[in-house]
Order: structure tokens, then sequence, then C-alpha cells
């Protein structure tokens, strides 16, 4: 009964600061480093102060008569776990109020692993990330950030634990792996989030995990493609393709035997047969098959007439200088002389 009498007479004795008995913290809350050095100022401005003081097992004060502000020092703080007291006698009544103190510490290192894998992983499917941070406190003010290059895939926060002495946790990711990953990057980042009022810190990477993504082949051009070149003409037929592995290709190809096989991504020939090549893409992961349709062309009619038409209009051109400029001698005479059968020429001798 006298305990709970006491504990009453204490609580009414020492209540938190209100608008009659004001208290101010410079600055309102903390963050220092461990080991690091802790600086604040409690002030009152009510009126009748008679004394006021610090309440902490490191840098107390205890009571100071005729003073309505008093600062707190400690040099060096190798405690987790602090929460220093600000109290003012005013006209026999005590006010308190609590100065927020955090201590942080880095984490030693983050590091980052794939279940499951080394980094070999297949187009499509879901991988679980896991970016631990080691040694750091307090850990419910790690932001932990899955990181592609520059680009954040999955950013993720500790709520549910809350002690303030350093531990080593580890952080869960799903990531849904691309092609576009393949011989790129991923990296854990840790950072330590206080607020806009606390201090800004460096962030702390893992090694980056190179990603090998596995995926089927994809054509470079996937439609299939038609054409028409003249029989006898150059054909060159491209099935580049992508795909991790390096795809191996196929080809069935039209010959007056059937068909033949051929290798390679690229088929280069001289066009005799007409018909479809179809080139086939494969790896361990699937398979793509793409089809040429050739169409065959000849030497048209219309451009041997014309051919011919050209060397008979050059032979009706000879033949009318030949009327107008070549002599009965046979030769060739800008000025040719009026000629009558059985005349002697009066050209030279």
């Amino acid at each position: 009964m006298m305990f709970i009498l006491f504990g009453c007479l204490m609580a009414y004795a020492a209540k938190p600061a209100t608008a009659s008995c004001s208290l101010e913290m410079i600055p309102k809350s903390v963050v220092v480093p461990f080991g690091g050095s802790l600086s604040a100022v409690c002030k009152s401005s009510s009126g009748g102060v008679t004394g006021m003081g610090w309440e902490s097992p490191y840098g107390g004060t205890g009571l100071v008569n005729g003073v309505s502000n008093l600062t707190l020092q400690i040099d060096s703080l190798k405690h987790w776990s602090v929460e220093p007291i600000c109290f003012v006698n005013v006209n026999g009544s005590q006010c308190t109020e609590v100065l927020p103190v955090t201590v942080y510490k880095m984490p030693d290192s983050v590091s980052i692993s794939l279940f499951g894998s080394d980094g070999l992983i297949v187009e499509g499917e879901t991988y679980q990330v896991r970016c631990e941070a080691s040694e750091v406190a307090p850990v419910r003010d790690v932001t932990m950030e899955l990181l592609y290059g520059n680009e954040t895939l999955e950013r993720d926060k500790v709520y549910t634990v809350f002690k303030d002495d350093p531990v080593t946790f580890s952080f869960e990711f799903l990531m849904l792996s691309k092609r576009d990953y393949n011989g790129n990057r991923i990296r854990c980042a840790a950072k330590m989030d206080f607020g806009p009022s606390g201090p800004n810190l460096p962030v702390t990477y893992s090694e980056p995990l190179e990603l090998t993504v596995q995926y089927p082949p994809t054509f470079s051009q996937p439609e299939d493609e038609t054409l028409t070149l003249p029989v006898g003409s150059w054909m060159s037929l491209n099935c580049s393709a992508s795909g991790n592995p390096a795809p191996e290709y196929s080809w069935n190809i039209p010959s007056e035997s059937g068909k033949l096989t051929g290798t390679g991504d690229v088929f280069n020939s001289s066009f005799k047969y007409p018909g479809t090549y179809e080139c086939t893409a494969a790896n361990s992961q699937g398979a793509a098959t793409k089809r040429f349709t050739v169409n065959g062309s000849s030497r048209t009619r219309t451009t041997l007439a014309a051919v011919l038409g050209v060397f008979l209009a050059l032979a009706v051109v000879l033949c009318v200088l030949g009327l107008y400029f070549v002599t009965p001698h046979g030769t060739f005479s800008c000025s040719k002389p009026s000629y009558t059968p059985g005349q002697a020429s009066s050209g030279p001798v």
C-alpha cells in the first residue's frame, strides 16, 4: 500500500512539461555514433523557476539551483541505450522532458547472395536474393535496397526489431529474371535513415553479383521473309538470333534431290532452286524457326526486247549514214557528189 502511495506522489511531483511549465530541448533529438560526443541544452521560459538539472547515468548534473538553462555534455557515449531527462522546479512543482538519443553504428559489411544459384538463372523464373547487413545498430533505422545498375528493384525496412545494440540482419527480396540482366550486375545497398533532421551518412554497398541469364533464341528480324531473285544471282539469307547459350543453326534447303541441310546463321549461295528455305536456331532453353520463301525470276522478254531494240536502232542509224556519207569507192566523205551509172567520177585521181 505504501509503495503504491509513493508511486502516486512521484507521478504528481514529476510531471511532463506543459504550457505553464515549459521546457525546450536544443536540439530536440540527438543522433550520435557509438563513442561520439553529445551536447544538448535544456531551457525553461516559465516564471518562478528555482532550479533545474539533467538526470542521466552519463553526464548527469543533478539539481542546479538558480538557473533556467542547463547543458548536458557527454564526451564519449559508449552505451547503446540512454535516455537523459531534463527536470525543472517551478513554484514547488517539477516538470520533466526526455531527450531522444539514438546511438548508431555503421554496418561492418553488406553481402549479397542468390538462393540456389551462383549467378546462373533462367529467364522468367523468380529467385530469392538475400542482402545481409553485418553488426549494424540500430537495425530499425536501416533501409536496404536491391539495385540493378542505378535502378532500385526492391526496397525494405525493418519494422519489428527494436534492439539498440548491433545485430546482423538479413533482408529477403524476390527477383523476376529478365534476359536484359544477362552479363549485368546486381548489388545491395544499406543506408542508415534517421529522417530529415538526422545526419546524412554514406551508403554501404555489397560486392556486385554478376548474373548469367539463360533464354531461348529470338531472331533479330523475327518475321518470315519472301524474296524474288533472278536465277543465278547471289543469294544471302540472314537467320541471326540472340540466345544464351549461343544458338546452333540448321537449314532445310530446296535442291534437285529433295532437300539439303546447312549450318550457320547466314546462308550464302548462288540462287538455283526456288522454294522455302527453313532455318532453325536452338539452344538448351528452346528453339525457333524462320522461313524464307524465295521465288525465281528469269531474265524477262521485255529486257531482251529492249536490248534487241537498241541494236536494231543502231543498225538503222548506220545504214542511213552509209547512204549519205559513203562514196561508191567505199570511202567516207562529208561532201558526197552525185553519181550517175556509167559516168566517170570527177573525184580525185
